[in-house]
């Protein structure tokens, strides 16, 4: 025959509470290392953004395309930029130019 051992619902209590302070204090930690990570996410997206403006700064500034040899050999626009006063061809660029177009 088996004996049963009371079980006391103070035990019961005690150990419901025990494993609800346990998960909570789980999610409690996940949710701080998520806002971490969003954080540094966010940190990340801003200066990869800041990489992208810097790195098209210089492309816009310095970057030919390889078409300066179009440009310079066979249209030879620098010339016409210079005018035949100068040394070019036809009446040149001023700088005060306005397009007749608008």
């Amino acid at each position: 025959m088996s004996r049963r051992v009371p079980f006391h619902s103070s035990a019961v209590t005690g150990i419901f509470l025990l494993a609800a302070v346990i998960f909570l204090g789980l999610i409690a930690q996940r949710g701080r290392s998520q806002s971490t990570k969003n954080s540094s996410n966010q940190d990340a997206t801003a200066d990869n953004a800041f990489q992208l403006v810097t790195q098209g700064r210089q492309i816009f500034r310095f970057d030919t395309f390889g078409d300066q040899a179009y440009w310079g050999d066979t249209l030879k626009l620098h010339q016409a930029i210079k005018g035949a006063k100068l040394g070019g061809v036809g009446p040149g660029v001023s700088p005060i130019t306005v397009s007749n177009s608008e």
